[in-house]
């Protein structure tokens, strides 16, 4: 009996330090991915990323964007255009879509005649968000901008693949109102999202 009892203890000794092992291997794993890995270690500014977007390229990590100048809507907007970039465009008369499926990114932009006084863009966020709840899907509102005749805000929201980043803009052009949605993984804020604003402030200056 005190042989099995010995046994055991033995065994459950010899359990402890594997599983203590593969804890700091692990922790060593991860400690290597975090000092390697470039997400971790370049940060951008969204000033850096207008600059590149405006040069036609910009380094996003290991990721070489560049970009033209591109007119969508029959040619009422001109917008950044990433070469090399989209799998899927879609460019008809009242609404463009582009989407990256490899990298997770969307944008899409419609527009309409302006024919009555735009809502302040707090009251905006606020009728998004109760759309957005009517349809089961509860948004959380963060940065806010107006920049020139364009304003925009982010906000993450859920969905069946994971959390969204998006930013969401509206242009004033002449008699008409443009709006925008940009898209992409909630983990990707800092690099692809900090870009896609940084777009938005591109297209603004495009379409003065």
């Amino acid at each position: 009996m005190e042989q099995e009892t010995k046994q055991e203890l033995d065994l459950s000794i010899a359990r402890f330090i594997r599983d203590q092992w593969e804890r700091e291997e692990e922790e060593e794993r991860e400690r290597l991915r975090k000092q390697y890995d470039p997400k971790e270690r370049i940060t951008y500014t969204l000033e850096q990323l207008i600059e590149g977007v405006r040069s036609g390229r910009q380094y996003l990590y290991t990721l070489l964007l560049e970009f033209e100048s591109k007119e969508l809507l029959e040619g009422r907007l001109a917008v950044p255009f990433i070469k090399n970039f989209y799998d899927v465009e879609q460019n008809e008369a009242g609404m463009v879509l582009l989407a990256s499926n490899t990298r997770k990114v969307v944008f899409n932009v419609s527009d309409m005649p302006c024919t009555k006084a735009k809502m302040s863009l707090d009251k905006w966020i606020a009728q998004t968000k109760e759309a957005m709840k009517d349809m089961r899907i509860y948004i959380k509102p963060g940065k806010k901008a107006a920049v020139g005749n364009l304003e925009y805000f982010c906000y993450t929201a859920p969905t069946a693949k994971g959390r969204l980043y998006n930013i969401v803009f509206r242009l004033q052009k002449g008699d008409r109102i443009y709006a925008g949605n940009f898209s992409c993984p909630e983990e990707e804020q800092k690099g692809m999202g900090l870009l896609m604003e940084a777009m938005v402030y591109v297209i603004e200056e495009m379409n003065r």
